[in-house]
């Protein structure tokens, strides 16, 4: 099981680390690492190239994260006991690979749209909730950052309340199960990626607090 999660793991970072923002802004003529936050995610493409480069960069960064998970489901999905864990490992190399790409010096995004795709894999409803809770603040406060931290925290709420309650979670098709004995390590994981995002964020996190943060689309108080 050992080899299963490093497989998993490096299935997701290689995936993962497709630099999609630098490849659509090189579509445009430009370094995305030179324009507006230097960001390579989806964010600063909307806010630097337009709102098709945004939408690129958006789709490249969710799906690179939810064809590694569906290789490895289909590799190593079938059995029960270790479903779960199988998502979250290819999950968290893929947002890792996304944040750290080898092929941007080990920079990278700050890993909400894979991350997004990890969980749209992962659950419907879950999904649905996130995206619901990310826009809703982005649109009332008008900080995409600020979407983004409260998604993190709802990732760790939800993931609490499926190993607290034993709640069954997943696709018709596809239900993430898992043998309880791996629970701890499910968190672990989950905690990770949840911090992953809030770390990332500590620049906007700093300005949110100072009263600096751009607003979305550069517009500001």
């Amino acid at each position: 099981m050992i080899i299963t999660r490093i497989i998993c793991l490096i299935t997701g970072f290689v995936f993962g680390s497709i630099p999609t923002g630098f490849l659509v802004a090189r579509l445009y003529g430009q370094d995305l690492r030179t324009m507006g936050s230097g960001n390579t995610g989806s964010t600063n493409a909307l806010r630097s190239l337009g709102k098709k480069a945004g939408a690129m960069t958006f789709a490249g960064d969710f799906f690179k994260a939810i064809i590694p998970l569906i290789i490895t489901a289909r590799l190593f999905g079938a059995a029960d006991e270790t479903r779960y864990l199988i998502t979250m490992y290819t999950g968290l190399g893929a947002v890792l690979g996304h944040d750290f790409s080898p092929w941007l010096h080990f920079k990278g995004g700050k890993g909400i749209a894979s991350s997004g795709g990890v969980i749209c894999f992962t659950d419907p409803k879950f999904f649905l909730l996130v995206l619901v809770s990310l826009f809703g603040i982005a649109g009332v406060s008008g900080y995409v950052s600020l979407g983004s931290l409260a998604a993190a925290v709802i990732y760790i709420v939800v993931q609490l309340y499926w190993i607290m309650t034993g709640a069954s979670f997943g696709w018709g098709s596809y239900p993430q199960t898992f043998d309880p004995k791996y629970a701890p390590e499910i968190l672990v994981i989950a905690f990770i990626m949840a911090g992953l995002a809030i770390v990332r964020h500590k620049a906007n996190i700093k300005r949110l607090l100072n009263g600096t943060e751009n607003k979305f689309l550069n517009k500001k108080k």
